[in-house]
């Protein structure tokens, strides 16, 4: 199986992008139909939960146990995995790779918009502000969750304006413990309104991040209005003849600068799409220093791991790169990667 071998998610990337061929999909993990491994499902293979990045078998059997329980709310979802020892960094990823999406009881449908995956980042950033909460506010949230409509951003903004007392008939959330709260709140909040103003380009990352491969858009379809030029899928670039113009949008999968022995410096570059691979030679010549000229201008090649777009004309199982372009939108999975 693809997690047993030395880097399991790049074993499933290939995977996924093989099975397109046979008409076969790689679903996604979803925490009601997917089992400890993968499994085939119709015609069809679905995600293992013990293959998905940083989540160890002791969390894959809790989130079993954790499918098992019915749920009147998102409350009772937050609070149901904090029991099952699903900590809060394991279950912000799980919701953003799209486990919850499709976890469809009538009484769930309240999380999500109609396009479920646009609210992933909103349901974080809620399963965050619940973490941080108190044991007392917790419990007074929860009894006011109807009235709100379980949002507990809406719950304690109205609280904090209104001064609404507890249980305990003192001020929910006075100024004193709001601030402290706030401090806590606010990291969380910036990495919200950063991913959520890339939707899609959130979604795919942390579904390839997490799972290895993205089965909600393609690559190019979260940068298609970069420029009017239409992008060029990785099989379109292997077939094409050679000296046609393709346009490739990929993530770097490796990248190394060398010098030719003829004295002229050069890129190599290896990206790929859900498709497959391309490689890009981005070189000096003696007609044109491209590389050279593109350094000296202040810019840099992209690293491993980064998304690119490469402009050039096809070689014989090569790319000739006439410009590159490095993506700068930023996604955070922790905290720990604000600056």
């Amino acid at each position: 199986m693809a997690r047993f071998e030395p880097n399991a998610h790049e074993e499933i990337a290939k995977i996924s992008q093989e099975l397109s061929f046979f008409d076969i999909k790689l679903l996604p993990p979803d925490l009601n139909l997917s089992g400890f491994d993968f499994k085939i499902e119709g015609g069809n293979i679905r995600y293992g939960l013990n293959s998905i990045k940083g989540v160890s078998g002791k969390v894959v059997e809790s989130l079993i146990e954790f499918r098992g329980n019915n749920f009147s709310n998102k409350y009772d979802v937050f609070m149901c995995a904090k029991e099952c020892g699903v900590n809060i960094g394991t279950m912000s990823a799980f919701i953003q790779a799209g486990l919850l999406d499709s976890f469809s009881n009538n009484v769930l449908d309240e999380m999500f918009d109609k396009d479920k995956s646009s609210d992933r980042c909103r349901l974080v950033l809620e399963a965050q502000t619940f973490n941080i909460l108190t044991e007392r506010e917790k419990r007074n949230v929860i009894e006011l969750g109807e009235k709100f409509n379980y949002d507990i951003l809406k719950t304690i903004h109205s609280c904090r304006t209104e001064n609404t007392p507890a249980d305990d008939g003192r001020v929910l959330f006075p100024d004193r413990r709001f601030n402290t709260f706030k401090k806590k709140y606010e990291p969380y909040k910036k990495i919200y309104e950063q991913n959520s103003s890339h939707i899609k380009f959130a979604n795919w990352f942390f579904e390839t991040q997490l799972l290895g491969y993205s089965y909600s858009y393609n690559i190019r379809d979260i940068f298609v209005n970069e420029d009017s030029v239409s992008f060029n899928n990785s099989e379109e670039v292997r077939t094409s003849p050679e000296r046609r113009r393709v346009k490739f949008v990929g993530d770097v999968t490796d990248i190394m600068k060398r010098t030719s022995r003829n004295g002229n410096k050069y890129a190599r570059i290896e990206m790929q799409d859900e498709l497959g691979s391309v490689c890009g030679l981005f070189l000096d010549s003696n007609r044109e220093e491209r590389l050279t000229n593109f350094l000296n201008s202040g810019k840099k090649l992209p690293k491993k791991g980064n998304i690119a777009i490469i402009f050039g004309s096809v070689g014989d199982d090569v790319v000739f790169v006439d410009k590159i372009e490095t993506i700068q939108e930023k996604i955070y999975m922790r905290l720990s990667e604000l600056k």
